[in-house]
């Protein structure tokens, strides 16, 4: 197999030239808990090495004694096709470039909207978009609960929004309560024991109890510790670690939740001879480079290569390891790079909907006099109508006035419409059957098509252009009986609301193609997904178990 093997779907980015890489941590725990460690005195502060949670009792047969392959699947956050590829060319990402020249390479698959981890984790486990698994961002508007869920956007906002509710709900509720019960993920469906390392989307049959760390223990914003249905296999930092060597685990290195710390784990599970079937191992590091620092910055992806050359090294010999294992190395989301005029890069949208009432961020339920409820994921947005004016049609209508704004879109009697702030006119769509697009999915389509950057080519087949699989990922969030409108933000720019944070670098969260694409190095099988997009991973780890 050839070193650089390139997809038939790769096309260049239209109009817009990559800079610098970005910041910003998007779990609650690594935004949340590292701050609240400056909170009060170094001193009592204190490096608190919590037991090891112990591996089950019947222990997986050591990898020689299989008759298959486990397979290992590394997310990287904010893994980039063009950095990337720079990395490996020049020497500082040899072990990717092994890995890549030894097994497949492909510069675009398509990731899940909005491009936010604890969404785009979810569809991957699960296959289903949000509709269905029902994780709509980072923050969004609960229908059941009438409030907003928010996992911790950022340190301004999630102090506003309250740090209690921020770490409740993603430490308690996320995957046993919001993701939904209608939705099985890989550990829950494979008939075999499966490990998730450092993944904030984890759900399995296994129960366990979470110790959550002692310092907002303290503070009286969680409780000491809680129940969690987890794989067979399951390491979450300080909260639930497998072997007590693992280190760093302290406040100051985000409680474990960490590229190295990941590493470890993963690389005593492969030395103890007891990997499972399928394995998902998370790094979260290069996120924080590329936020700050802009989409081409390449010192987030030495970093990972580093952490991933040491898991070679558990082995003999880097040949003997990727003949022992699968190795699945993917991105989660791209990012845009932000313009360096800070006046212009960030896109307030409250001053679009002067006159009308927006719950503030600190009150999260809609109270008598609030007519909107906004909630801000980077390059997106929901906007939800929670009074009887403004409709989302007239939202839509004043968001159109912002011309930096992509795409504006609702859903209203089966049809989902579409404007944007820099084309006139308006597309409508649904499923339907008049025209297919290149996943086999079929729409009904009126209106202007250049407003998603649409054509239609012979035989009624839509090809999209710089939004991919634009028509099923932004059907993906609106088929609620919620009104909602959606909104992105053209590269270059940042949405914010009241608290929302700034990203100096660069940002993600839309449908565009900067954010949407990533790439992915397969080490080990020549099975590939139906698709390439994370929506099809979970049929293609099935059977990649099943063979």
């Amino acid at each position: 197999m050839g070193s650089l093997k390139k997809h038939k779907q790769f096309k260049e980015v239209k109009g817009y030239l990559y800079d610098s890489p970005e910041p910003g941590l998007k779990s609650m725990l690594t935004t949340i808990l590292a701050v609240l460690a400056g909170l009060i005195a170094i001193g009592f502060i204190l490096k608190r090495n919590l037991p090891p949670n112990r591996l089950p009792a019947d222990a997986i047969p050591p990898l020689t004694d299989r008759g298959k392959k486990p397979v290992v699947m590394i997310v990287v956050d904010s893994l980039m096709d063009t950095p990337l590829r720079e990395a490996m060319q020049i020497g500082k990402a040899p072990a990717m470039e092994f890995l890549s020249r030894h097994g497949m390479y492909f510069p675009q698959v398509v990731s899940s909207f909005p491009t936010m981890s604890v969404c785009i984790d979810s569809t991957l486990l699960t296959g289903t978009h949000p509709n269905e698994h029902r994780i709509f961002g980072l923050t969004y508007y609960h229908p059941e609960e009438r409030r907003v869920i928010n996992f911790g956007t950022g340190l301004r906002e999630s102090l506003a929004f309250g740090l209690r509710s921020v770490l409740r709900d993603g430490l308690q509720h996320l995957n046993q309560r919001f993701l939904s019960k209608n939705v099985r993920t890989i550990h829950e469906e494979y008939h075999g024991p499966t490990g998730s390392i450092g993944a904030m989307i984890f759900r399995g049959h296994r129960q366990v109890r979470l110790k959550l760390p002692l310092l907002p223990v303290l503070f009286g914003l969680v409780p000491r510790s809680v129940k969690a249905g987890t794989p067979e296999i399951f390491s979450l930092g300080s909260l639930h670690r497998l072997f007590p060597d693992s280190r760093p685990a302290g406040p100051f290195t985000r409680y474990g939740l960490n590229d190295k710390f990941s590493r470890m784990e993963l690389v005593s599970l492969m030395r103890s001879g007891q990997l499972p079937p399928f394995t998902i191992v998370y790094f979260p590091k290069n996120d924080d480079a590329v936020h700050q620092k802009g989409p081409s910055w390449i010192e987030g992806i030495e970093m990972v290569d580093r952490e991933l050359q040491e898991i070679l090294h558990a082995f003999p010999s880097w040949e003997e390891a990727i003949e022992q294992v699968t190795f699945i190395v993917v991105g989660d989301s791209g990012q845009a790079k932000v313009i360096p005029d800070r006046k212009e890069a960030y896109v307030d949208l409250r001053k679009r909907l002067k006159g009308w009432k927006i719950m503030p961020v600190r009150r999260k339920r809609p109270r008598a006099q609030d007519q909107i409820v906004l909630c801000v994921n980077e390059r997106m947005a929901y906007l939800y109508p929670v009074a009887d004016s403004p409709t989302s049609v007239e939202i839509a209508r004043a968001l159109k006035q912002e011309n930096k704004l992509d795409v504006i879109a609702w859903k209203e009697d089966g049809w989902i419409h579409v404007y944007s702030g820099q084309r006139e006119g308006k597309l409508q769509f649904r499923p339907g059957d008049r025209f297919t697009d290149e996943y086999g999915q079929t729409w009904d389509l009126i209106g202007d098509l250049p407003i998603l950057d649409l054509t239609v080519e012979e035989g009624n087949r839509i090809v999209c252009g710089v939004y991919p699989d634009v028509l099923a990922r932004l059907h993906g969030v609106m088929d609620t009986a919620e009104q909602v409108v959606v909104v992105t933000v053209s590269p270059g720019y940042e949405m914010v609301g009241e608290k929302s944070p700034k990203h100096p670098g660069a940002a993600h969260g839309s449908l565009h193609q900067l954010d949407s694409l990533v790439p992915m190095i397969v080490c080990g099988t020549d099975r590939l997904p139906p698709s390439l997009r994370l929506i099809d991973f979970k049929r293609w780890i099935l059977e990649l178990l099943s063979e």
